[in-house]
């Protein structure tokens, strides 16, 4: 009996939930790398990445942030616990 490794890794992948922590890691980036590139410190990022603190950004910013994390807007929201970054729902 053959088994797909790759399927069974996109569903142990899908049945956890999306953190930021995944979604930085997947784009293969450090804390230190995703600050920089938002301009925040390395200690926000890990607030956020360990739910001390929601991400608070403008609009412009959580555009800048899909487009730094490569994700879409939803696994965004997912990852943030189904807040906008902005703090709206």
């Amino acid at each position: 009996m053959q088994v797909n490794l790759n399927k069974l890794t996109r569903m142990t992948e899908e049945q956890e939930p999306l953190t930021l922590v995944k979604l930085r890691e997947r784009a293969g980036l450090t804390q230190r790398e995703l600050a920089q590139a938002l301009g925040v410190t390395i200690t926000t990022v890990s607030a956020w990445e360990n739910q001390r603190h929601e991400p608070r950004l403008t609009f412009a910013q959580t555009k800048l942030l899909t487009q730094i994390l490569r994700c879409s807007l939803d696994e965004l929201v997912d990852a943030t616990g189904g807040r906008l970054p902005n703090g709206e729902n």
